[in-house]
């Protein structure tokens, strides 16, 4: 009559076969290995948990159990990798993506997820052709995963400009230009990442953002991103797709919608740092034609924000060397202040109700982010002229309006003056802002185009003196 011999048996004689390696130094490692299989998940868990904590260097040991232990080992060493932050089974986790085992695949695909970027540079020659595929498919998914991931986080802080993106750049330009693209325009193929990095931030979110509106409305539509790409894509609806609203709710489709506004206008932003503009600008000004013909469903018409992605095509244009549709919506903003040549005289009406500052306001934004700086700062100079003097003769009705709007002015002046390094005019305008109300000391320590003045040698001890000392205190731990 024939037997088995137990797993743990066969694991333990191989072992021992390794007694003259480096691995037999590891006795831990060898002890552990049999609990990796253990049949109760606390058991196999606490295994984990015991080698991942090792001090030592067990790289090795782990690559040397893989070739000895079955299946369920090697899912354990793959969180025991993970856990470590180690790449030692990055060429073992590359050949089991395509494992029929599913256990042992999502391992592998969890671990190379959560590896860097940088470190995912298997042997390519080593695999077989079904891993080499499955790899190809994973490392696409991986790139898009990372794009999502920082769209989503981008696309909720729309005024930190400076470095967004330039972990992107690191990745190919034409792999990322092609998949900013695949996002702006709601290709299907994006659906599994956007949802992986939803998920993920979720996950990873600091305890105190559970009360961030923003967080909250992302937590809403995990998982609801398939329903909102399909019908952005063409902004028309199916039986199909009604099913599928359905099937998420339709509060976490309506969440997913509003966030998609703004992954996809986030991933044109990021095209603008593009080097290959004489290929996308034709690309861009065809889907910008499309977008113009495109009108949402009236039920969604309040959720699904199509003009702020034109205006951002118009900016990436324009710093593509293509301005005619930026200078064509700016003279229609110019057209405006024209026909408000009435109400100029008129210094008692409140700031925020004069068209000719609010809108020379949005022309100097524009200016600004079609990288026209010197532009903009001459719109904001205006500006400030313009309400200094109605400060000046107005009524204690409208003071405090016009304050808050100088407090803005200014500010917005000198984040153009920084970003041409005009260090003292910027900190002087920064100065002013405050004199007249700007209380957002935290933002200015985030936002992107005070980065050049926040380096000059005067800005910190002003902005120590006139900061609450909580965030003052974090100009030394961010610099």
């Amino acid at each position: 009559m024939s037997y088995s011999i137990p797993r743990f048996l066969t694991v333990s004689l191989l072992l021992s076969l390794f007694a003259a390696t480096a691995f037999a130094q590891r006795d831990i490692v060898q002890r552990e290995l049999d609990e990796l299989a253990a049949p109760a998940a606390w058991k196999r868990a606490a295994a984990v948990s015991r080698l991942a904590e090792l001090k030592e260097d067990i790289a090795p040991d782990l690559r040397v159990a893989w070739k000895i232990v079955e299946n369920d080992e090697r899912t354990g060493l793959l969180k025991v990798a993970q856990l470590r932050g180690s790449d030692a089974l990055l060429q073992q986790a590359a050949a089991a993506l395509s494992d029929k085992d599913e256990s042992l695949s999502g391992g592998a695909r969890d671990y190379l997820l959560a590896l860097p970027l940088k470190q995912l540079q298997p042997e390519l020659d080593k695999l077989d052709g079904d891993q080499r595929e499955a790899w190809q498919d994973f490392y696409s998914l991986r790139i898009r995963r990372d794009i999502a991931a920082l769209l989503l986080q981008a696309q909720s802080m729309p005024g930190k400009y400076f470095g967004q993106f330039d972990v992107l750049r690191e990745i190919d330009g034409t792999r990322l230009d092609t998949e900013l693209m695949a996002i702006a325009t709601c290709s299907e193929d994006v659906i599994e990442a956007l949802d992986l990095a939803a998920n993920e931030a979720i996950d990873n979110a600091a305890p105190e953002r559970v009360l961030d509106p923003e967080w909250r409305n992302l937590r809403t539509a995990a998982n609801a991103f398939a329903p909102a790409v399909a019908y952005l894509r063409g902004l028309k609806t199916s039986d199909d797709l009604k099913q599928a609203i359905e099937r998420v709710s339709r509060p976490a489709f309506y969440a997913a919608l509003n966030i998609m506004c703004g992954v996809r206008t986030t991933a044109v932003r990021a095209l603008a740092r593009s080097t290959r503009q004489e290929q996308l600008r034709p690309v861009l000004n065809a889907w910008y034609k499309v977008l113009l013909n495109q009108l949402p469903d009236a039920e969604y018409v309040n959720v699904i924000d199509l003009e702020d992605t034109r205006q951002e095509i118009e900016l990436t244009l324009a710093r593509f060397g293509d301005p005619r549709l930026l200078q064509a919506r700016i003279a229609a903003l110019r057209n405006r202040i024209e026909r408000a040549e009435d109400v100029r005289s008129n210094v008692n009406m409140s700031a925020s109700a004069r068209p000719d500052l609010v809108v020379q306001n949005q022309i100097a934004h524009l200016l600004l982010r079609s990288g026209d700086f010197a532009g903009a700062e001459k719109e904001w100079a205006e500006g400030v002229e313009t309400a200094l003097v109605m400060l000046r003769i107005s009524d204690g009705r409208n003071r405090s309006s016009l304050s808050s709007y100088l407090a803005a002015v200014y500010y917005n002046l000198a984040c153009t003056q920084s970003l041409q390094l005009k260090h003292s005019k910027s900190l002087h305008s920064l100065k002013e802002a405050v004199r007249y109300g700007y209380k957002d000391f935290a933002w200015m320590l985030e936002d992107g185009d005070l980065h050049s003045v926040r380096q000059f040698e005067g800005f910190g001890a002003w902005f120590e003196d006139v900061a609450p000392p909580s965030i003052a205190d974090r100009l030394h731990s961010d610099s």
